[in-house]
């Protein structure tokens, strides 16, 4: 067995290894399907000023990411984003939604918007904090 330490991996030996990681649990789950959903919003130059993306699988909707132009905040456009995002997860019957924010990001945010902080890592990378949040999905919120 040899055991190979580099600070400069090659794709091609992330994407075994996850590959098989996503092959062993696939074996072992039971609802394979994961369904990618994105939202975007493009000013009238076809430019992106927002956006969310997502998956879902099972009885949970991921989000992955949510942006809107600095310049835009405030307009409600980041609320609509999740709550459509939201809408089409409980279309494909989900339950649940899942994320992480960082403290200088939109902890506030998603606070307001019933999201429930069920942990939190705590110095990441060094003075921040990263936080998880869960939220049950129903057709009323």
């Amino acid at each position: 067995m040899k055991y190979i330490r580099t600070d400069n991996p090659k794709e091609e030996d992330i994407s075994e290894i996850r590959n098989k990681l996503i092959e062993y649990n696939l074996s072992n789950i039971e609802l394979k399907e994961v369904k990618p959903i994105a939202i975007f919003v493009n000013d009238e130059n076809d430019n992106k000023i927002g956006g969310i993306s997502a998956e879902t699988h099972g009885n949970w909707l991921e989000i992955t990411f949510l942006w809107v132009d600095e310049k835009l905040r405030g307009q409600k456009i980041g609320s609509k984003l999740l709550k459509d995002v939201e809408e089409e997860a409980i279309r494909r019957g989900c339950k649940y939604s899942f994320l992480d924010t960082f403290s200088f990001q939109a902890k506030d945010f998603y606070i307001k918007s019933d999201y429930e902080e069920v942990f939190t890592l705590v110095e990441y990378p060094l003075t921040s904090k990263r936080h998880y949040f869960v939220k049950e999905l129903t057709a009323n919120k």
